[in-house]
């Protein structure tokens, strides 16, 4: 058989690989086209707060990059179980995303027995978003101006100083938990329907020690109506490069920090989720988005995606062992 004929012989198989080949082209094309159509932000927290007003960034400036609009979904409740809870059940297509602080990701899986979704394999992390850190404030009346004051004022009256926190499972609430622990004070825990009538109450000196986030604490300082302490973040944040943290303040070990996150459905293909990741980093690394999230008192953190995966496993061992040892239920 010459060249010619064995090329004719196969000219039916090539011309059946190459019928094949086309037809598959618009649907490969349709799988590789991503978004498709606007994507749904879901904000596991009402509106006006951290969590909103970063998300709200993402939907101003994403899509310049991504070429689909980004649409704005509040479902707040629960502590922000609700939303995430949307997102968990949602079609992992990248078409419904998750913005969320930390509560409802790392603590709700150790104080909610019945909740409705398992953070780590339901809704993974694209990235972490921004970061803040707690402030340790006092009543101006107190005798004392360091942290380490504060725990021999509080070990001398056990049982009779108040901690004010804005609400049972909330990442203030289990911040004040660990540092009980932590330091073996015994202080009376009192919830408040929110971070404002908390402040308030330490304020009014109803209560004597609160952790706050800084733009519900700075105010109140600079006022000098509460002091300030120490900050609970492992090195000290942009926004109170002054104020020291809860290590160098006397208490080795002990970090924590408030953030919120960007999350998407299990199963989203990691093409997408890559894309997401990139184009979310580039806001976050434009220096107008920077000096807005700073001057809302939070830094700007953009982990990579198995960074902030691996965060959130941290957090949740973490806060389990608190909410054992404390015996922290919400029903």
């Amino acid at each position: 058989m010459n060249a010619m004929q064995s090329k004719l012989k196969r000219l039916p198989a090539l011309v059946l690989a190459s019928s094949v080949a086309a037809a598959l082209l618009p649907a490969l094309a349709v799988a590789q086209a991503y978004p498709q159509r606007p994507i749904r932000v879901v904000v596991a927290f009402p509106p006006g707060g951290s969590t909103d007003f970063i998300a709200r960034v993402l939907a101003q400036h994403m899509p310049a990059g991504l070429g689909q609009t980004m649409v704005i979904d509040n479902r707040g409740g629960a502590a922000g179980a609700i939303g995430t809870d949307v997102v968990a059940k949602a079609a992992p297509d990248g078409h419904t995303l998750l913005v969320t602080a930390d509560p409802p990701i790392s603590i709700a899986p150790s104080i909610y027995p019945k909740l409705p979704y398992s953070p780590v394999p339901d809704v993974p992390a694209i990235t972490e978003l921004i970061n803040y850190p707690y402030v340790a404030v006092v009543n101006a009346a107190l005798p004392v101006s360091t942290l380490k004051e504060f725990i021999a004022h509080a070990k001398a009256q056990p049982g009779k100083l108040r901690y004010a926190h804005p609400g049972m499972g909330s990442g203030i609430h289990l911040a004040g938990e660990l540092f009980k622990m932590m330091v073996g004070v015994d202080f009376i825990s009192v919830p408040y329907k929110g971070g404002g009538p908390a402040m308030v109450s330490v304020v009014g000196n109803e209560s004597q020690l609160s952790f706050a986030t800084p733009p519900s604490a700075l105010p109140h300082v600079k006022g000098g109506r509460v002091r300030a302490l120490a900050q609970t973040t492992s090195r000290r944040a942009a926004p109170l490069p002054d104020l020291p943290t809860f290590v160098e303040a006397g208490v080795p070990g002990f970090h924590v920090d408030g953030w919120v996150g960007l999350f998407a459905p299990a199963g989203t293909p990691p093409r997408i989720v890559e894309r997401l990741h990139s184009e979310a980093v580039k806001v976050l690394q434009l220096q107008e988005v920077k000096d807005h999230v700073l001057a809302g008192g939070s830094e700007v953190s953009a982990l990579s995606v198995e960074a902030s995966r691996a965060k959130v496993r941290r957090e949740i061992e973490m806060w389990a062992k608190v909410v054992k040892a404390t015996g922290i239920k919400i029903e």
